[in-house]
């Protein structure tokens, strides 16, 4: 797994709405699993989080499948979120761009595994 990606389920594990989204970038979306809305940006990334993180959340890396370039580096694959007691099966696409001070999260898609029938 890939340092961001790392970097990010452990933000996500310490609860804190803020340290999670100072990984995005200022222009950064998030197409979150549990919202119907762009969020384009730091403010709306942030009010994400907040809701999400009402609750302890913790977040399992199923698969992830990496691609990477000095400046680009995209993760896809499966993960599970435990949120209140509850397994929620999904699927995730980042793209990280390293800017001039670091690595932040540029694009991110996520959303609940349909079940098969």
């Amino acid at each position: 797994m890939n340092d961001m990606l790392q970097t990010w389920v452990e933000k996500i594990r310490s609860n804190d709405a803020n340290k999670v989204a100072d990984l995005y970038h200022k222009n950064g979306l998030l197409l979150g699993t549990f919202s119907n809305i762009e969020r384009n940006g730091n403010n709306l990334i942030l009010d994400y989080f907040k809701n999400l993180l009402t609750s302890q959340v913790d977040v399992e890396i199923v698969t992830n499948h990496e691609y990477k370039t000095e400046y680009i580096t995209t993760s896809s694959g499966l993960y599970n979120f435990i949120l209140n007691n509850e397994k929620i099966e999904a699927r995730f696409s980042f793209v990280f761009l390293k800017t001039k001070k670091n690595w932040k999260i540029l694009s991110h898609h996520s959303s609940v595994l349909p079940k098969t029938k």
